[in-house]
């Protein structure tokens, strides 16, 4: 089951906007500030693509809160003409080439600390979402020895490896 309009009342404005969004475009982005003082990435994710499209939902963490918008927009935008990114597959056309984004499936148990807005319009986890990353200037994602370490730890590996 999920949240919409028609069987929400007493709704606030963000939450309105959101459930609109779902509902207009198929897909609403969520941005996560780090905290004051707090260490650790940022991150978006878009609630409402498994709802409308069938397709996983998407996490990206590490690069600016616009960046990545505009990767989960942009993946959105991919998903609604048909295009599916599989949890296992590596895409060159999110990024500017030369680099490719890898995906993986997130663990169900990350899904609280990370994605509470999808938790609240999902109404339980039953939903899947993959996680986007991104590899560093050699091409090496997180899980790869020899990662830059500014883009191993600014993407936690919600996954199994």
């Amino acid at each position: 089951m999920t949240r919409t309009l028609e069987n929400s009342t007493g709704l606030s404005a963000p939450d309105t906007k959101f459930l609109k969004d779902i509902q207009t475009h198929g897909w609403h982005v969520t941005r996560v500030f780090a905290s004051k003082g707090e260490a650790g990435p940022e991150w978006a994710f878009s609630t409402g693509l498994y709802h409308t499209f069938s397709h996983p939902e998407l996490i990206v963490f590490g690069l600016t809160l616009d960046v990545c918008m505009r990767i989960v927009n942009g993946v959105g935008l991919q998903v609604k003409t048909g295009k599916r990114f599989e949890p296992v597959g590596v895409y060159g056309d999110i990024l500017n080439e030369p680099y490719k984004c890898a995906f993986r499936l997130v663990q169900r148990k990350h899904y609280r600390d990370y994605l509470g807005r999808a938790l609240w319009f999902y109404e339980d986890d039953s939903f899947p979402t993959t996680q986007c990353f991104w590899p560093d200037k050699a091409e090496k994602f997180p899980w790869d020895e020899g990662c830059n370490p500014v883009v191993r730890d600014g993407q936690p590996l919600l996954f199994v490896p």
